[in-house]
């Protein structure tokens, strides 16, 4: 009971709970702009998805900045053991995400009774303590975050396609059982639809989903033993020149040196030398790179065979939302992309005291700050220059679209500044990302519903300017000049404040 105390106290100071409050609202508006058949065909998916996956990431940044502030070694020395630990992390997220379904549920006009309901809960509460436990498993060994979430993603994969198939009914076979996860699934189904289990032994079924849980929890009890070591961190300076060299040590990239004279070079050239120095080894600086083309031809290779399916089985031709399409995944994800890795990345500089190194240098942290922002607004540039011929879904090239893309690229050193003016320590960078890439998934699908007298609110949100010249979407036509000046001047106002913000917070 005082682990979980004290897990609710952090998840409120953190922001976590105000996220779920938020996402909880976001979601439950998208749902009622939508046909109420298309709605109560989404809830299950977003459920599975999105709210049962809602502490996953957040409960493996807890743990690495728990370990980076030596809570761990702290809680060492208490009677409170491993596992009693991870059922309090797992049943506060746990019950944050059950507290999310409830709402959606009500929104999408699904009629359940009690055992509706239970359902429902059962499976959101499954999924939820499955996806946690493993990924605690799998993330909380890490040295960085980054590093986290390449050894999360592949490991959780295989819990969210296949209970995904099942849903969908793109594959109808009891093979999918064996995947933990495809029994809850089974339960949101059953819960949203109020129809019978799909196979006869879907109690066997449940028994191992339950038996699953409880292990991927047990599996991530095993690493929460702290270590008595320092925290394992990145190496920002450089062994000591030999004797009768003109420079001493110095730190990696800033040219300082002592006590002999440093060689001056630019704060740009300086900056990029100290990240690949910090950053040597990172795998995920090679998939930021990547990312965007890997994303668009999984789209262009997934698209046609997914748009067949859904109008054959449902009878929806995705082709007429392909706009939506566009903007949700291709137009406004790259640009998340890019901007949540550097802005995560520059919090974790934060967390391990490394700016604390570029304080002690000649190069000012205001050029740190500015060269991070510029290099997501690079990333963000060159991953829709890719992305977008290759997905398939753009629409014909246009002023509109190049418009759309230099609007939305904008909206990359925007998230960064943002993250680094709102958060303190790479847990509130993570609540401020999920809560972005949420409001970025849901402004086209708001573009796309709302009537053309109330769509100009979407013009309080930079990436929403982009929007408003995309070809193919349902919102009041502005000349392509005004929708670049607003949006981006739009978007240099709103970085300015937040870099205002940075700087007061960073002393820079």
């Amino acid at each position: 009971m005082a682990a979980t105390r004290a897990e609710i106290r952090t998840a409120w100071r953190y922001g976590v709970v105000g996220l779920a409050g938020g996402l909880a609202l976001l979601w439950s508006l998208a749902l009622l702009a939508l046909p109420p058949a298309g709605a109560r065909m989404l809830l299950p998916l977003l459920l599975l998805v999105d709210t049962a996956g809602f502490g996953a990431l957040i409960a493996v940044a807890l743990a690495l900045f728990e370990r980076v502030e030596r809570t761990d070694a702290a809680r060492g020395v208490t009677p409170l053991r491993p596992w009693e630990t991870v059922a309090a992390r797992v049943t506060v997220l746990t019950v944050l995400a059950v507290a999310m379904a409830v709402p959606m549920t009500l929104a999408a006009g699904v009629p359940v009774g009690p055992g509706g309901v239970a359902a429902i809960a059962g499976g959101v509460a499954m999924t939820s303590v499955l996806l946690v436990g493993v990924c605690l498993a799998l993330g909380s060994g890490a040295a960085t975050l980054s590093a986290a979430f390449l050894r999360v993603v592949p490991g959780v994969v295989l819990l969210i396609v296949a209970p995904v198939l099942h849903l969908s009914e793109a594959v109808r076979a009891p093979v999918l059982f064996l995947v933990p996860s495809t029994a809850a699934a089974e339960l949101l189904r059953v819960g949203t639809t109020g129809g019978a289990p799909a196979y006869p032994s879907a109690l066997w079924a449940l028994v191992w989903g339950t038996a699953g849980a409880v292990g991927a929890c047990a599996w991530a009890a095993r690493g929460m033993t702290p270590s008595i070591e320092a925290p394992r961190g990145r190496t920002v300076f450089r062994r000591a020149p030999e004797s009768g060299s003109r420079t001493g040590p110095g730190v990696a990239g800033t040219g300082a040196a002592f006590p002999g004279r440093a060689r001056r070079r630019s704060p740009l050239l300086s900056c990029l030398r100290f990240d690949l120095s910090a950053g040597r080894g990172d795998p995920l600086l090679a998939v930021i790179l990547f990312a965007p083309a890997l994303l668009a031809l999984l789209i262009r290779a997934g698209h046609p065979p997914v748009s067949a399916f859904v109008r054959d089985s449902y009878g929806f031709d995705l082709a007429s939302v392909a706009p939506v399409v566009f903007a949700a995944l291709i137009l406004l994800h790259v640009p998340l992309i890019a901007g949540s890795v550097v802005a995560l990345r520059l919090m974790e500089d934060v967390d391990d005291r490394t700016l604390l190194v570029l304080r002690a240098s000649p190069l000012p942290l205001r050029w740190y700050v500015g060269y991070r922002s510029g290099l997501a607004w690079l990333l963000s540039l060159v991953g829709l220059a890719v992305a977008v011929p290759l997905s398939g879904l753009a629409p014909p090239w246009s002023a509109g679209l190049a418009v759309s893309v230099a609007v939305a690229a904008a909206a990359a050193p925007l998230l960064v500044l943002t993250v680094t003016s709102m958060a303190s320590n790479k847990v509130e960078a993570l609540v401020v990302v999920k809560a972005v890439a949420a409001l970025s998934v849901l402004l086209p699908v708001l573009a796309w519903t709302l009537p053309a007298p109330v769509a100009w609110v979407l013009l309080a949100v930079p990436p929403g300017w982009g929007l408003f010249a995309l070809p193919g979407l349902p919102v009041p036509e502005l000349p392509p000049v005004a929708v670049l000046l607003g949006g981006l001047l739009w978007t240099l106002v709103l970085c300015v404040v937040a870099a205002r913000r940075t700087g007061a917070k960073l002393e820079l």
